[in-house]
């Protein structure tokens, strides 16, 4: 039985009056028809969007409520929701559904599956030192909106420096499964996808 990688050969090489026949064949048609990369680069693009708006949020919060402390939490939160969308950007653009002539569909199903998945842990790995910020300028803007209050006169109170430790070690975990499953939730299932594609290929060989 021909292999996926020599059905990717001949679609480089045969001419296009052989093209309809080649997609026919089942292989191809299967992996082609369930392409993972182009999911990934679909949930992507939608992580682009949202990311984005977040960001505007964030600008937002900053402007609008003169409060130093929250100003400067949220900076740092906005730095890293930049980073994280420019490190989309990048992923995004790098990864192509398509396999030039010149490439081994093999080792570029095996790039791409490496670097998303380093992508997605490094993020979550960096996400873990913004989230104690982001809750911190979160309660904080919180308690000044629902007291009123400045913030060196809401925080002034013990009982709210141990809410506020308390909220951090409740929220950090819970932001970090969420994120986690939410990651899973758009990328795992097509990496796993990916994953199996390469895997077929490989028992080719």
């Amino acid at each position: 039985m021909m292999s996926i990688q020599n059905i990717w050969g001949d679609i480089n090489n045969k001419k296009d009056d052989d093209l309809l026949s080649l997609l026919q064949k089942p292989q191809l048609s299967k992996l082609t028809s369930h392409n993972p990369l182009e999911k990934i680069k679909k949930n992507l693009l939608m992580n682009i969007i949202w990311g984005t708006i977040i960001c505007a949020l964030y600008v937002f919060v900053i402007i609008h409520f003169q409060i130093w402390q929250v100003q400067i939490s949220m900076a740092i939160v906005l730095l890293f929701s930049l980073w994280a969308l420019y490190t989309a950007l990048v992923q995004y653009k790098k990864l192509s559904t398509s396999i030039s002539s010149n490439s081994s569909l093999l080792s570029e199903m095996k790039r791409h599956a490496a670097s998303i998945t380093t992508w997605l842990n490094t993020q979550q790995k960096v996400a873990l030192v913004i989230y104690p910020i982001s809750a911190a300028g979160g309660f904080m803007l919180g308690g000044v909106i629902g007291s009123g209050k400045s913030v060196e006169v809401f925080m002034s109170k013990p009982i709210v420096v141990v809410a506020l430790v308390v909220t951090i070690i409740i929220l950090v975990p819970v932001c970090y499964y969420l994120a986690k499953w939410m990651c899973n939730y758009s990328f795992g299932k097509h990496l796993k996808a990916l994953q199996q594609n390469i895997l077929d290929l490989e028992s080719e060989k």
